[in-house]
């Protein structure tokens, strides 16, 4: 008998393989990346199922650990916005009043920028002329100024992935918190898919807000109005949540709405719609956008660390607040007990 060889271009087996159990748990390259119907099932099923109170310890514990990171970050911000500042006061010490172009191959703004600050030999681009040094003064200004504004963009790059990051496991935190207020006998007709979901969403029309809104108008009024409107809904979407979480962990339960927060939430709120206002997003596009003049900058870049000192703040008071549920909602446990909850009744 001769041996078959195999079919040079044959169908992989891993992708061509069947359930015996179910049809419709076919191994194929789409369902290995969006799932079989029977996932799709058993994730519904799940969703509609009986739950119990769940631990947040472990939530809990990576929140932290992504919040020392962003402490340990907005240090180094804080310094290097420090330097910089240093760096534009020696500028005013040698005279220096307009603020120089980030970028030495676009040499017409050199130019310019030359002529504003007296730097009359240094008014052409002949690369004969540039060796002689006629623009050695001007191009030392502007590599600077690129050198700081390099820095602190890459630092603030980290900062706003470690932020998209951390949405992950708030997220899972506040999705389970709120599940868990009705096991310990809460009586609320919320949801917390939908709360999250509203969270994230005016989170969303928030940046959106801030990088669209000087698209939409150059006249600052205008474009504050519009960043207005989505940081009012953010804020009132997070206080509407945290009404209900604290209700439902807090064992007794005043009526007057002001005293039910706790005074670590109440800090945390308010250094809250501080970050909101100022941080490095809003300070670039909104208290800082047409800054012309060396002095201007100075004030940006004061404003810079100042972001930074809130943000350190920021998190402190996330980490203590987080904390602080936590422990609200183990001790309602424990001192009255939870209940199995069934989202169809």
């Amino acid at each position: 008998m001769t041996k078959q060889k195999p079919k040079k271009f044959g169908k992989p087996k891993s992708f061509s393989k069947y359930s015996n159990a179910d049809p419709l748990q076919k191994t194929s390259l789409l369902s290995k990346v969006f799932g079989n119907q029977k996932k799709l099932d058993d994730a519904r099923d799940s969703f509609f199922s009986s739950y119990g109170f769940e631990s947040n310890i472990n939530p809990m514990r990576l929140i932290s650990f992504l919040l020392l990171i962003s402490i340990i970050l907005c240090i180094g911000m804080f310094f290097i916005e420090r330097s910089n500042e240093n760096i534009y006061k020696s500028w005013t010490y040698q005279g220096v009043t307009t603020i120089p172009p980030s970028d030495a191959l676009d040499f017409d703004l050199v130019i310019e920028f030359s002529k504003k600050e007296n730097f009359d030999k240094c008014n052409t681009n002949n690369p004969k002329k540039l060796l002689d040094g006629i623009c050695d003064e001007s191009l030392q200004l502007v590599n600077d100024m690129n050198k700081t504004q390099s820095r602190s963009q890459v630092l603030y790059i980290f900062q706003f992935l470690l932020m998209f990051i951390l949405f992950f496991p708030l997220g899972t935190f506040f999705h389970r918190t709120l599940r868990n207020i009705k096991t310990l006998k809460y009586q609320t007709s919320i949801s917390p898919e939908k709360m999250i979901v509203w969270i994230y969403f005016a989170i969303f029309l928030y940046f959106l807000a801030i990088f669209t809104s000087r698209f939409i108008s150059k006249e600052f009024n205008i474009a504050f109005m519009i960043f207005l409107v989505p940081l009012s809904f953010l804020v009132f979407r997070i206080i509407k949540t945290f009404i209900e979480i604290y209700k439902g962990s807090l064992i007794d339960v005043s009526e007057n709405l002001f005293t039910t927060f706790t005074l670590k939430f109440k800090l945390w709120i308010t250094a809250f719609v501080a970050v909101l206002f100022f941080n490095p997003s809003t300070i670039t596009r909104f208290w800082a956008y047409d800054s012309v003049i060396v002095e201007d900058l100075i004030d940006a870049t004061k404003l810079m660390y100042f972001s930074s000192l809130l943000l350190i703040i920021f998190s402190l008071l996330t980490l203590a607040m987080v904390v602080e549920i936590y422990k609200l909602q183990e001790i309602k446990k424990i001192k009255t007990g939870s209940i199995t909850v069934d989202p169809l009744q």
